[in-house]
């Protein structure tokens, strides 16, 4: 890998950028903190350019004591990105000071630079490439490997550090956070040691995430009260009383967590989850009444069965013909307990869309109403489930504050999944999440890029 330098070439002679004149192949090449002094094609291919750093001068990394004594000079092989659609080969002439420094045990020592650090076998803009073609634009590592002609743990390594410097949550000013869990894994089998049993465990993990913005603030393993009571603990007090609006799914493991930190923030319930649950309430009664009726499951012949997700669509959203194939659904007197969910689930439609507190005090009304009328299991439930999650439903109508990004962000780290067959490494698949929603952020919010460092606890 080195070579010694032969007598022809040049090298640079001042240690002052503002000195060096950059010809024109150092302009083109534009690799910063060196000069071309060299560059031929290949005869299979590619083009071989020699490259010298500007600077003659170092400092010794023991003492410090800057030398410009050169013991030796030799010629390294790195990687590097192409230059007009060519690979490159590049050479650097990489000098070996003596230390100037008698007492210094050190002798001599290698130069360094900003593109290629200490034992660097590449350059720090190929890596910089590499971790942008990963994180930006969603490519596995193996891909990236293939393209930049690195290895896995080269690139992994690179990613891994490019996630310590996403901005801390506590220097990342937060008004609605929102809180998500998602699958981290497939689900597992395993034999209970105890009692033989095989028992089947679900990997999840919990995703908080800027209600505003959808910046990732933090992932963590599970989705348990104690879990994300732990990660709320760790943030600073001028963060938490900053905090105006929580937004979560109807679970109350995340209300308990967050009613035991922040006693004071409101929590809003996301409304897609809420009009989720009348959804499946509106299914459960179909297919119950479905094998009533006819004995047997729904088929494409049968009406209820065919038009099950015109029921399920908005009721006032719904064109001419579309209403008109409705009502011949819930027409039908062998199905009046659908046309009853139906109703009820539009009322509570209706409550959720509501613009002010008194409007949504009339709908709750309408909506009690309707479950009342059409006196099924099935909608008391969904009922008793409205009025345990009454007071988060009137911040959401008073805040608007949803868990749309937070949604959003979930799709996002699926997609991250399936693009790398899966993890099995946590802290891998943290930092590609992490990395990819604070450089989406960037561009959208122009956050500097050190505003904070951190790892990830």
């Amino acid at each position: 890998m080195f070579q010694p330098t032969g007598p022809h070439l040049s090298l640079p002679t001042v240690s002052s950028p503002a000195e060096l004149f950059r010809d024109p192949a150092s302009v083109v090449f534009n690799l910063d903190g060196y000069q071309v002094l060299a560059a031929c094609d290949l005869p299979l291919g590619g083009r071989r350019v020699t490259a010298a750093a500007n600077s003659v001068e170092a400092a010794c990394p023991d003492c410090g004591v800057v030398s410009t004594r050169v013991h030796q000079r030799t010629r390294q092989k790195v990687k590097d990105l192409g230059v007009g659609g060519k690979d490159i080969e590049l050479v650097i002439i990489k000098p070996r000071f003596l230390c100037s420094e008698a007492a210094c045990a050190r002798r001599t020592f290698t130069q360094v630079t900003d593109q290629l650090p200490f034992r660097a076998r590449c350059t720090a803009r190929l890596k910089e490439a590499a971790v942008e073609a990963v994180l930006d634009e969603g490519m596995p590592i193996w891909r990236t490997c293939a393209r930049y002609q690195l290895g896995w743990a080269t690139i992994n390594t690179a990613v891994t550090a490019d996630a310590l410097t996403i901005p801390d949550p506590d220097m990342v000013p937060v008004r609605a956070l929102g809180i998500d869990e998602h699958r981290f894994a497939r689900a597992k089998w395993f034999k209970h040691p105890e009692t033989a049993q095989w028992c089947r465990v679900e990997p999840w993990m919990s995703t908080f995430v800027d209600a505003d913005t959808g910046h990732i603030l933090g992932v963590v393993d599970g989705r348990s009260s104690a879990n994300i009571t732990r990660w709320l603990k760790q943030r600073s007090q001028a963060w938490l009383e900053q905090l105006q609006v929580v937004a979560i799914d109807p679970s109350s493991a995340f209300r308990n967590a967050v009613r035991q930190v922040l006693p004071a923030v409101e929590i809003s319930v996301d409304h897609w989850h809420v009009v989720r649950l009348g959804n499946q309430m509106l299914t459960e009664v179909r297919q119950r009444v479905t094998r009533e009726v006819l004995g047997r499951r729904g088929r494409k012949e049968d009406s209820v069965w065919a038009h099950r997700m015109l029921l399920l669509r908005a009721g006032d959203r719904l064109t001419d013909a579309g209403l008109h194939r409705l009502e011949q659904v819930l027409d039908d007197e062998d199905y009046e307990q659908v046309a009853a969910a139906w109703a009820v689930k539009e009322r509570l439609r209706a409550l959720l869309a509501a613009k002010d507190i008194p409007a949504a005090q009339n709908a709750r009304i309408d909506f009690e109403m309707a479950v009342a009328a059409a006196d099924m299991a099935e909608t008391d439930k969904l009922a008793a489930t409205v009025a345990k999650w009454w007071t988060e439903i009137k911040v959401f109508v008073r805040t608007q504050v949803t868990n749309a990004r937070t949604e959003s962000a979930n799709t996002g780290i699926k997609q991250i999944k399936r693009t790398g067959r899966g993890f099995r490494n946590q802290k891998n698949y943290q930092s590609r999440i992490l990395g990819t929603s604070v450089r989406q952020t960037r561009r959208r919010r122009r956050i500097p890029h050190q505003q904070g460092l951190h790892a990830q606890r």
